[in-house]
């Protein structure tokens, strides 16, 4: 049938097609259009079977019609003493029979054709249907992904032993400001104390010579 292969393929080697691509959701973007366009194959081929079941209906009809028509001819022919064309229109008559029995076969084969059509048609709804609401799942989880490889592309792109050595020497720095700082602040005490010491001499050998 015509959405056989679909069907088939849906079920068989979607797995294996998405295993291949580098960029999965953009090939089931892909896929989901693909079918679309599928879908409206098959109810254009649905609509044309339905014309055609219609079809051999009425021409069925039709020969029906000439069946009583002719029978009611042979019928007069024969009260009219008229055995040939009574003859012709009985000849006629299985004719339009034969057709209605034609007609009749092509409509009853038309119309399970039409049945299979719209069971496959149905099916490829559902797997359509299932398909654009697993869509915003998968893309959630394809960006989880990508969002993740980024992660761990930017750690494996950071240089941690530079980092530390970089922290290291400036924690040095730090400690070595601050024990300069201490430093000086004990110099200059000591300076100032070693001045007052000076001055309270000075003082004292003043005050001897004075006496």
């Amino acid at each position: 049938m015509v959405f056989k292969r679909i069907r088939d393929f849906t079920t068989a080697t979607i797995h294996e097609w998405i295993d291949g691509l580098e960029d999965p959701m953009m090939m089931l973007k892909q896929y989901i259009r693909d079918m679309e366009v599928e879908i409206e194959k098959a109810e254009r081929a649905i609509a044309k079977q339905k014309a055609l079941v219609s079809k051999f209906q009425r021409q069925a009809d039709e020969a029906r019609k000439f069946v009583v028509k002719r029978t009611g001819q042979a019928q007069l022919a024969v009260e009219a003493g008229e055995e040939d064309l009574a003859r012709q229109a009985l000849h006629s008559k299985l004719q339009y029979e034969e057709q209605v029995q034609q007609y009749e076969k092509f409509q009853r084969d038309a119309d399970v054709q039409q049945q299979q059509l719209m069971k496959q048609l149905h099916e490829m709804k559902e797997r359509y249907q299932l398909l654009k609401d697993r869509k915003h799942a998968m893309a959630a989880k394809a960006q989880a992904v990508k969002s993740k490889e980024s992660i761990s592309e930017m750690i494996a792109k950071l240089d941690c032993d530079r980092i530390i050595s970089s922290f290291s020497r400036i924690e040095d720095k730090i400690f070595e400001m601050e024990h300069r700082s201490k430093l000086n602040m004990n110099e200059s005490y000591d300076l100032r104390m070693t001045k007052l010491e000076h001055h309270k001499a000075i003082e004292e050998e003043l005050n001897k010579l004075k006496a």
